[in-house]
């Protein structure tokens, strides 16, 4: 009796159709998932940059006019930001009258609304 080593090429081709099969329900959700944590970074530095200017109106009586009065260290020495965050596609955070906003992903976020607001970007 002869004994058969490695397996035939019905074999492999199913064992590949199988995970193809597989992969094609999988790559969808992860793509899905970057969005929703570049959407949830945009969240974060909107409330980290809202607490910095925050910070700052206490300090100087008045809000920052933008993102960069934050970087840049003031004549009392304080910084409040290391660095100046951006979107994930590049674009800059607004401040007005000590609200923070971005348009992301043609999203509108806010730090005065309660959930991104489609259409407004």
């Amino acid at each position: 009796m002869q004994t058969r080593n490695g397996f035939s090429l019905l074999e492999m081709l199913i064992c590949v159709s199988l995970i193809l099969i597989f992969a094609s329900f999988a790559v969808p959700r992860f793509s899905s998932a970057t969005k929703t944590a570049q959407e949830a970074k945009v969240q974060a530095d909107i409330r980290t940059i809202s607490n910095a200017a925050a910070l700052y109106e206490i300090d100087h009586g008045v809000f920052p006019a933008s993102v960069d009065d934050l970087v840049t260290q003031g004549s009392d020495g304080k910084q409040y930001l290391q660095f100046k965050p951006l979107t994930p596609d590049k674009g800059e955070y607004q401040i007005a009258d000590g609200v923070v906003s971005a348009d992301y992903n043609n999203k509108h976020f806010s730090s005065d609304a309660a959930s991104p607001q489609e259409g407004e970007a």
